[in-house]
């Protein structure tokens, strides 16, 4: 495994994990959700799959995290993000992830 990969595998799999933190996830990511949407969208389109299948896995806790949230949050920071991937990646994985 090159040190690049295993990198680019544990800031996904961190960010993964971040999501469910019990103290520093949840509501508590509310001010980064477009951050960590912006990092896990560059991994879904990489190069190694277990990469991708982390990015996947990320996503849809993410969006469940979203989606589930009883607290207030900006909004436009998150279309920005998703509106930049859909304009600026020519790779169908992220742009279909934009979309969800």
């Amino acid at each position: 495994m090159s040190k690049d990969r295993l990198n680019r595998l544990t800031a996904i799999t961190w960010i993964e994990e971040l999501i469910h933190h019990p103290y520093s996830g949840g509501d508590a990511l509310l001010p980064h959700h477009s951050e960590v949407l912006d990092a896990i969208l560059y991994c879904i389109s990489d190069s190694e799959e277990q990469i991708c299948i982390v990015a996947e896995r990320t996503n849809a806790n993410l969006i469940s995290l979203v989606r589930d949230t009883k607290g207030d949050f900006q909004l436009a920071p998150l279309l920005e993000t998703l509106t930049d991937k859909l304009m600026t990646k020519d790779d169908v994985p992220t742009k279909m992830a934009s979309l969800r």
